[in-house]
């Protein structure tokens, strides 16, 4: 119809009055030399309108194109990580909180807080998550503080109340490394446990030859006592007896003690023994060489021939598997001004994140 209405005599007003009276007949279209040009210019001029539309649809930013950064403002940035429930919530301050669930707002949990003595670290932070009393707790607590203030809220909150006491021991619950040792595998993660928290803090050995030797006596031991003897023996005061039945003399190298004897019996009965393996790694040490290892174990083992100590570790009342299954309250109260002992609550530690990791992976798909 555009076509028809332009003539090379025409002027623009002469086309658009052309163009109007054949309007009023649209059906009356005849082919003119500016048909093809009219349909290309229209067709581009639809495409270029198509194209112009759908650059609008995107989702701009007008007028930030050099930043959008501004101070934030507290409840809008908690709105986006709290739990609509307060107690399902980590105290951050008075005005801000994360939600616990980390699925849902792909943040760690993990808080570290600095301040001296007197800063306020247990009375702002630690006290008030404890009362929150939504999840399970292993608190390290010294001189008991935690456990005097909180203890009681969270009994009557329905809370199992576990206390690991190094400062009143005849008190405490008893724990046992042995009862989460489930196969050969898990008594080398013992072990290593046991040498990485009794090893000095800063300690350097030039000559690891002495700790892979203690290792391979502590496997043999603790084998053992995986494999033959009954549980209520599994533990570190049945190794120090051990320890004790074993003696070498320098001058003669074919005495046997009564710990040799108990290992070449089971030998007998048994010649593919790990624990039997084990022992014959640290029976090649020569007479001065293997009583050098035997001291060392015994160092390194010799609180756990205190009474206190041994009644602390014959068995077993944490239950580590089942925190995070309930409500529980584990305090591992350390006295401030003795570290000798604290070398068990690091134990403690190395115990529950490895069971806990256990129970994760076959029970809950790793979360």
């Amino acid at each position: 119809m555009t076509a028809c209405a332009i003539t090379p005599d025409k002027n623009f007003i002469q086309i658009l009055e052309t163009l109007s009276e054949k309007l009023e007949q649209p059906f009356f279209i005849t082919y003119t030399p500016y048909t093809f040009k009219c349909i290309l210019i229209f067709t581009a001029a639809y495409f270029l309108g198509i194209g112009i539309y759908e650059s609008q649809k995107r989702n701009y930013r007008r007028g930030v194109e050099h930043g959008s950064a501004k101070w934030g403002n507290v409840s809008e940035i908690c709105r986006h990580y709290c739990e609509k429930q307060y107690t399902n919530n980590l105290l951050l301050t008075q005005h801000f909180r994360m939600g616990l669930d980390g699925y849902k707002h792909k943040r760690n949990l993990n808080v570290l807080v600095v301040g001296g003595s007197g800063a306020g670290k247990s009375r702002t932070y630690a006290i008030p998550n404890i009362m929150q009393c939504n999840c399970s707790m292993v608190i390290t607590d010294p001189k008991a503080e935690l456990l005097r203030k909180t203890g009681g809220v969270l009994e009557r909150n329905g809370y199992e109340v576990r206390v690991f006491d190094l400062i009143n021991p005849e008190t405490s619950w008893c724990y046992n490394p042995f009862a989460y040792v489930r196969d050969d595998k898990d008594v080398l993660k013992l072990i290593n446990n046991l040498i990485r928290n009794t090893t000095p803090k800063g300690a350097q050995s030039s000559d690891p030859f002495w700790e892979k030797s203690e290792t391979a006596l502590l496997q043999a031991l603790m084998l053992y006592l995986l494999h033959e003897a009954p549980p209520e023996e599994q533990n570190f005061p049945m190794i120090m007896e051990m320890l004790g039945s074993a003696q070498v003399k320098e001058d003669d190298e074919d005495y046997q003690s009564p710990l040799d004897i108990l290992f070449e019996r089971l030998e007998m009965r048994d010649p593919e023994s790990i624990a039997v393996k084990q022992y014959a790694i640290y029976k090649q040490a020569a007479g001065k060489t293997a009583k050098s290892i035997l001291i060392s174990v015994g160092v390194r083992l010799a609180a756990f021939n205190l009474k206190q100590i041994a009644n602390l570790t014959c068995t077993d009342e944490l239950d580590l598997y089942s925190i995070g299954e309930k409500k529980v309250a584990l305090f591992c109260c350390i006295p401030d001004a003795d570290t000798s002992m604290n070398y068990l609550v690091g134990m403690i530690y190395s115990n529950l994140f490895q069971t806990l990791y256990y129970v994760a992976d076959r029970k809950y798909g790793g979360r």
